[in-house]
């Protein structure tokens, strides 16, 4: 998505900005043999049509985008905060219909984010251990390792970790990493019933399974609204 908005003051009307408000339209040619293409400036025409009205540019606030669905569902709803100066904005990008182009429109209030779960991705993490390790692990150790990994993640507070990646089939689900002294934590409970030699594969897998989201990583579930005068509006 585009990361520049061009705002009409004025109308309250929003355009992105970028290389793809000059691609061509293309239409079938006489007789619907071939194509012709159609010149297309969008923002030379969004300039004229506003020329009298007070123009600036808004730019996305990054880690605000957020919807409901998959990113690749053409006709998503997404809301996001954007900078105008020193105005902060919440800007809802729709579309109506697919063969009609996204709409940005900006609402009043504030847009509220906020954390409402963490989750061990615990049948994954098994899996995942099982398949790099079920020659060397005891079943018994695995299960006692995830269970490990769950306890720890029961009493953390989403906003203490740092979010490493997101889920592109829904904007309100982001991956968080454990910190060293999480990692540290995990393997001191196990100290007492495992093995030495098993710690040690087992700090191997945690160290190399931490990118976006690998499945040492968290699943942070979070829920939005827009907000005016401490009520949601959407």
């Amino acid at each position: 998505m585009t990361r520049t908005l061009l705002r009409c003051y004025d109308c309250n009307r929003l355009l992105p900005l970028g290389a793809h408000n000059r691609a061509p339209d293309w239409r079938r040619g006489p007789g619907g043999c071939g194509y012709l293409e159609i010149p297309r400036d969008d923002e030379e025409r969004f300039r004229r049509i506003h020329a009298d009205h007070r123009l600036g540019e808004c730019r996305v606030v990054e880690g605000t985008i957020v919807g409901e669905g998959s990113a690749a569902d053409p006709m998503r709803v997404t809301y996001f905060e954007a900078m105008a100066g020193r105005e902060t904005i919440v800007v809802r990008r729709v579309r109506t219909r697919l063969d009609r182009p996204v709409i940005y429109e900006v609402l009043p209030g504030r847009l509220v984010i906020r954390p409402v779960a963490l989750e061990v991705q615990s049948r994954d993490l098994r899996r995942q251990l099982e398949f790099e390790l079920g020659e060397k692990l005891a079943a018994d150790t695995i299960s006692s390792f995830v269970g490990a990994v769950e306890e720890v993640a029961e009493r953390l507070d989403p906003d203490d970790l740092d979010e490493v990646g997101s889920d592109a089939r829904d904007a309100r689900l982001a991956y968080v990493r454990l910190g060293e002294n999480h990692l540290a934590e995990i393997l001191d409970r196990l100290r007492n019933d495992v093995p030495a030699e098993s710690l040690q594969w087992l700090h191997r897998f945690m160290a190399e399974n931490l990118e976006a989201n690998d499945v040492m990583n968290l699943v942070l579930r979070k829920t939005f609204f827009v907000e005016k005068g401490g009520s949601p509006l959407y």
